[in-house]
């Protein structure tokens, strides 16, 4: 029995992946060991679990000694920005400690504790407190009674700075060294997948109507719906490009 034919440079990652799945899954349960030849399964697995590290990668912002400057320099100014404000609070000034108090609250409500939050949940807090900051008219008296715009404008000078590093960091030659990467990781599950394939059919060939057959319309029943889901996006594509004639 053959398994159905595909292109697996037309599967998107996340397709690739799918498939991948579908195949450990269906082949998790027969005896590679007893026979002999655990070597088939092993490798599907691993390829298929260092592609899906490799496409985590891509979805996750590293921490590098120029960012990690920039963020310390960001921390340093946000903890001033509330060290004050909890100094206002206990102001003698009646205006002064409720103005203190706005700000304190305002921060908690996007995050008191920026510098415990990822990169990208800090930075998108931060520009929440700081848009507020600017935008509301509380929060805006509250900075004016307590004279100290300079120190909001310090959190937002080192949120900038922070910003454009990181989105310089993501550069081109960085996002071309990924590709290749992710382009080996597809590579080494598509020999892995490649060599398993062979295998099957050629013992389904031998002994045609037993396990090996079933778990082949199974793999088969996955690439048809991947192969589905690619006409369909062809489908949507040549859609677009019909309404922009």
């Amino acid at each position: 029995m053959k398994i159905e034919g595909f292109s697996i440079s037309r599967f998107r990652n996340a397709e690739f992946v799918s498939l991948g799945s579908d195949v450990v899954a269906i082949t998790k349960s027969y005896d590679w060991v007893g026979l002999g030849i655990p070597g088939f399964y092993t490798r599907v697995e691993t390829s298929l679990n260092n592609l899906v590290v490799q496409l985590n990668k891509l979805n996750t912002t590293t921490e590098t000694a120029g960012a990690g400057l920039a963020d310390k320099q960001f921390n340093n100014a946000w903890r001033a920005l509330k060290y004050i404000c909890l100094c206002y609070e206990l102001h003698p000034n009646e205006d002064k400690r409720k103005a203190a108090a706005v700000l304190i609250n305002l921060s908690k409500t996007h995050g008191y504790n920026l510098h415990q939050e990822s990169l990208q949940e800090q930075n998108a807090k931060a520009k929440m407190f700081l848009a507020d900051c600017e935008n509301v008219e509380e929060a805006k008296l509250a900075i004016q009674q307590l004279g100290i715009k300079d120190i909001v404008d310090n959190v937002q000078i080192a949120l900038d700075a922070l910003v454009l590093i990181l989105d310089e960091r993501n550069s081109k030659n960085a996002d071309q060294k990924r590709e290749n990467d992710t382009k080996l990781f597809r590579k080494e599950l598509t020999e892995s997948l490649d060599g398993m394939f062979k295998y099957m059919e050629s013992m389904s060939g031998i002994s045609a109507g037993g396990e090996l057959d079933i778990m082949i319309k199974k793999i088969n029943e996955s690439i048809l719906k991947l192969e589905i889901s690619q006409k369909m996006r062809g489908s949507r594509k040549s859609e677009k490009l019909a309404e922009t004639e």
